[in-house]
């Protein structure tokens, strides 16, 4: 029977996937072609380049999901407090709480940061200045809520790794329960709506349903 034909959608989350289960040495064109079904004729016809074309559509995929469910709703006007815990909660979800790796972390610990490089540091740069600004909100100096943007990503990652390299989930689950109060000490406005006009349409964030992952 002829496989069914994948959406661009479908396709880079198989691929998604892929990478973050094999990196992007040991995720082979036998173990693409085996996670999305397509031969590799068909993977050339969509990505005439190959391995380093999909990676690079994957990571742009994973960047504009962030984006969706993690970025835009740091820099809502949300009490600053529910943009954080519910960071942490679609966070949790995404890495399958500290089981699963962050693709452009993983990326960026490889060979692969001499091609992906500039697609890696965008990534993380933006997370820092999202959660930069939501701190802000709560009333931390910028120079405050910048360090603690960038000790809270550090941390986030940290606790990733561990989590997946001990086969524990317990470091990255206290991460979240602990994170939000750590980022808030001294702030005056983690839990009140800011007067900051809106950069976009923003509708109430906590609960939601993200976005599908790549």
């Amino acid at each position: 029977m002829p496989t069914p034909l994948l959406t661009r959608e479908e396709l880079l989350i198989r691929l998604g996937k892929t990478f973050r289960r094999f990196g992007y040495e040991g995720a082979s064109m036998t173990r693409i072609a085996a996670a999305t079904g397509l031969g590799k004729a068909s993977l050339y016809h969509y990505f005439p380049d190959g391995k380093a074309q999909m990676a690079t559509a994957v990571l742009d995929a994973t960047t504009a999901w962030f984006d969706a469910n993690i970025f835009h709703p740091l820099e809502s006007v949300h009490p600053p407090r529910q943009r954080i815990v519910s960071m942490l909660q679609i966070l949790s979800g995404y890495y399958d709480a500290g089981r699963m790796p962050c693709l452009p972390a993983l990326f960026g610990l490889t060979e692969e940061r001499g091609i992906f490089g500039e697609r890696i540091r965008l990534f993380f740069r933006r997370w820092v200045d999202a959660l930069t600004q939501t701190l802000t909100d709560a009333g931390l100096a910028r120079d405050i809520a910048q360090r603690r943007a960038h000790d809270a990503v550090e941390r986030i990652q940290g606790a990733l790794v561990l989590s997946r390299a001990c086969g524990d989930e317990r470091p990255f689950v206290t991460m979240v329960r602990e994170l939000p109060d750590q980022l808030l000490a001294g702030a005056d406005r983690s839990t009140v709506w800011t007067t900051r006009a809106p950069r976009f349409p923003a509708a109430p964030h906590l609960p939601m349903a993200p976005r599908r992952a790549v």
